[in-house]
């Protein structure tokens, strides 16, 4: 078993956040190590699967009309709002050596969020993973049944999604803290079934709790990833100089491009 090294990462902005995640994962067979970056979103994103249609499932003018920038993620999943101040972006990125490599997507993908449930049960709230199952595909992240779900009470506070490439698994996935329904429906396109849906099934982890310190929740998801993964050793390390370069070409070159945010054109397929 690896290591994991531990990247306590601040508030960021949307679209360098996605070039980051995308450059640890490219970087990965040059390390002896797997990554758990855990961070924020400065100011408000909202992000779409990479094969979502994003003309049809999220409101781009209303996006702009709130200061909010639209990012298409490398993962796929469906579209969602990371609300500044009051969200938790996980990205873990593994060998294509490591035992969950071996497993389907759906279940990897639940295994990996059992580090979710692990650090809301430390924090006190009695979370679970939803597990395999029938998969949904409402455009609304929220409300589209996963295997990587973790629940508290039937409500969703955190889903994923995860690609397998460049010799690497990256998973992505959320922890919310305060769910605003109003909010995101208005930067996400919802029919009225998923409308409904949504506002009985989706809750944040302060909506459950009331007010925990970020860094204690830093703290508890880093243990709980640990534990759920089998990792006896972390380091603490911030990004090395190749990813900070790397991230800043695909930054440059993709993730800043409406090309790509918008029409899903890779700059590597044109």
């Amino acid at each position: 078993m690896p290591l994991l090294r531990v990247v306590f990462d601040g508030p960021r902005d949307p679209q360098l956040n996605m070039a980051i995640d995308e450059a640890i994962a490219r970087l990965r067979n040059r390390v002896d190590y797997d990554t758990l970056r855990l961070y924020m979103w400065l100011p408000s994103g909202v992000s779409i699967g990479r094969r979502q249609d994003a003309l049809r499932v999220v409101n781009i003018d209303e996006i702009k009309r709130l200061g909010y920038k639209l990012v298409r993620r490398p993962t796929g999943g469906a579209a969602l709002l990371h609300p500044q101040d009051h969200e938790i972006t996980y990205s873990i990125v593994l060998s294509n050596s490591h035992e969950l490599y071996k497993l389907d997507v759906a279940r990897s993908a639940a295994k990996i969020a059992e580090g979710i449930a692990l650090a809301v049960r430390r924090l006190g709230a009695d979370a679970g993973v939803r597990g395999l199952g029938e998969p949904g595909s409402s455009m609304y992240c929220y409300v589209n049944p996963g295997s990587s779900d973790v629940l508290v009470g039937g409500r969703k506070i955190s889903g994923s999604a995860q690609r397998r490439d460049w010799g690497a698994l990256l998973q992505h996935g959320t922890l919310l803290l305060t769910y605003s329904h109003e909010l995101f429906t208005r930067v996400i396109r919802v029919g009225e079934a998923e409308d409904l849906a949504a506002r009985d099934k989706v809750a944040g982890l302060w909506d459950i709790l009331g007010k925990i310190e970020i860094g204690e929740i830093y703290r508890a998801l880093a243990e709980g990833f640990a534990e759920a993964l089998g990792y006896r050793d972390l380091i603490f390390r911030p990004l090395e100089p190749e990813e900070i370069s790397l991230a800043l070409t695909l930054y440059r070159e993709k993730y800043s491009r409406d090309e790509w945010n918008i029409y899903g054109i890779d700059p590597e397929r044109r």
